[in-house]
């Protein structure tokens, strides 16, 4: 288990995951797999390798794809709440 591999995911997501920021063309499917992708590229950066991702995080794109879920749960619930 790699600590800093689920450290540099969980601080990657809430940094990069913001729900108001997601209106592209090519749909949600594509969207993860890119953030998915940029996830790893800037994991290399940061000397995690993709392995480490990997073994923590074996489809990477379905995270990705939860994370976005939830933001925009949160971001619904938000608005409902300001409404009231």
């Amino acid at each position: 288990m790699s600590e800093r591999a689920i450290s540099f995911v969980e601080a990657w997501l809430s940094e990069r995951i913001q729900p108001d920021v997601f209106h592209d063309e090519e749909g949600p499917a594509e969207r993860n797999k890119y953030l998915a992708e940029q996830l790893i590229l800037d994991a290399g950066s940061a000397g995690i390798a993709p392995h480490e991702i990997e073994e923590e995080y074996p489809d990477l794109t379905s995270t990705v794809a939860e994370a976005m879920e939830a933001a925009s749960d949160a971001e619904a619930k938000r608005l409902t709440l300001e409404e009231d």
